[in-house]
């Protein structure tokens, strides 16, 4: 590849969503065979277009021109602004970090819509997103050679077309970043790589070859610059089973040793490392903790963050004497806190994950019942939280937040309505809930 690099500047970040100006070219002579898409695909991680569609966009505009058409011989202007591929640098954060934000699923963060909400979510005095770096779908949600090399995947659709960028343009904003990583659930690996099956989807987490796979893909992000590696999905599936094919070990041992491995790389490279945790483990009755194998007081060495999963609609019907969980967003966030707080003796942050979709809620679902949670959340122990919707829809939690923003929770009606001295009432019935997804 040839071409005249005539000056190199950084694109102001206003640039990334409007039409570009150029202050810096680079000629290009089209060649026999050249289409706007294949030379976009060229120079796409030398411009500051976050999708090689935007940079064909750029490329006509630029050019003023008037069809896609291109002729041989014909010099084309590409708005070429670096020398070199981004190579984000990770923002390291202390452990006890105050983290607010929500997830974004791959298919938005591979769209403009991530810095939508990102920019949103400043507005309002939030600061993290939570991106799927691995779905339960498996494959990655970028280009990577780790399934090919590992289980011979050579190709599987992903949304995010580089990655760099994606974290570059969110330090840009100063935003905490962090890549989720869906573990034992892995729908494209179990299909592929049958003898690390478990069952159905589930990988199996005693397997030395699913650990190294998943070490592979850790290590890989941690170098692409993210500021945090959360996973979800290390478990074993919800299938009243204890058994893990390895004798004198349970399912919390398999779970914490592998842990183990992976706190190890992540802390040798100052990346934040967090999970997600099933809310009734939290009320640790022994059955779940042996179906599941999350057992805290094991977890807790090789953690800086758990995030309890504490949805109210998630809670069966009749939870702790209660008709309709989902009904309740204070009572449940908050003793969810409060009982993990009590295992953790303040050695591990607790961030929840917060219900931000309105399922089974019947008493009316807006902002408010997002302001309860994160409220309960705050007034109980938690440090930051996080939202979860699974379609990113989150004009309800800006709402929320900004409400927030603007006025103290430490005096709300809403702390009265449950005691935040660490008394919870006795223990409600074991009420696992079986994977059927």
């Amino acid at each position: 590849m040839k071409y005249c690099l005539k000056i190199i500047v950084l694109l102001p970040l206003i640039f990334l969503s409007a039409a570009v100006t150029v202050q810096a070219d680079v000629i290009y002579t089209v060649k026999k065979g050249d289409t706007l898409k294949k030379i976009a695909s060229v120079y796409f991680p030398l411009t500051a277009s976050y999708t090689k569609d935007e940079l064909v966009q750029d490329i006509f505009r630029v050019n003023n021109m008037t069809s896609q058409h291109l002729s041989i011989g014909q010099e084309l202007i590409i708005p070429v602004v670096r020398d070199e591929p981004i190579r984000p640098v990770r923002v390291k954060r202390p452990v006890g970090y105050e983290a607010k934000g929500v997830y974004i699923n791959q298919w938005n963060a591979g769209t403009r819509k991530v810095f939508d909400v990102a920019e949103k979510l400043e507005c309002c005095g939030a600061n993290t997103i939570v991106f799927d770096a691995k779905d339960v779908k498996g494959g990655l949600s970028y280009r990577s050679c780790i399934p090919g090399r590992f289980a011979g995947i050579r190709s599987y659709p992903y949304a995010i077309e580089d990655i760099s960028k994606l974290v570059e343009y969110l330090h840009d904003m100063d935003i905490h970043v962090v890549a989720r990583v869906s573990v034992c659930k892995d729908i494209l690996i179990a299909g592929a790589m049958h003898h690390w099956r478990l069952a159905d989807d589930w990988l199996d987490p005693a397997n030395v070859e699913v650990r190294e796979y998943t070490l592979a893909v850790i290590k890989e992000l941690t170098e692409l610059g993210i500021d945090e590696i959360q996973l979800d999905y290390f478990r074993y599936p919800a299938d009243s089973k204890t058994d893990t094919g390895i004798q004198g070990k349970t399912r919390s041992d398999i779970m914490a040793e592998f842990l183990s491995q992976i706190y190890a790389l992540t802390s040798s490279k100052g990346v934040l490392l967090s999970l997600d945790m099933f809310g009734i483990v939290i009320w640790q009755h022994p059955q779940d903790i042996a179906v599941v194998g999350q057992d805290v007081i094991k977890m807790k060495p090789y953690l800086d963050v758990i995030s309890p999963m504490l949805y109210p609609s998630h809670f069966s019907k009749g939870f702790a004497g209660v008709k309709n969980p989902a009904d309740e967003p204070y009572m449940f966030v908050s003793r969810g806190v409060i009982r993990l707080k009590a295992l953790l003796n303040d050695d591990v942050i607790i961030r929840p994950w917060l219900q931000a979709f309105p399922l089974r809620v019947s008493i009316g679902y807006g902002p408010g019942f997002i302001e309860t949670q994160i409220i309960a959340a705050d007034n109980s122990g938690g440090r930051g939280w996080l939202l979860w919707s699974p379609g990113n829809y989150y004009d309800d939690s800006y709402e929320a937040i900004k409400n927030l923003k603007h006025r103290s929770i430490q005096n709300s009606d809403l702390a009265e309505t449950v005691t935040t001295s660490g008394t919870v009432g006795p223990d409600p019935p074991a009420c696992l809930p079986v994977d059927k997804d």
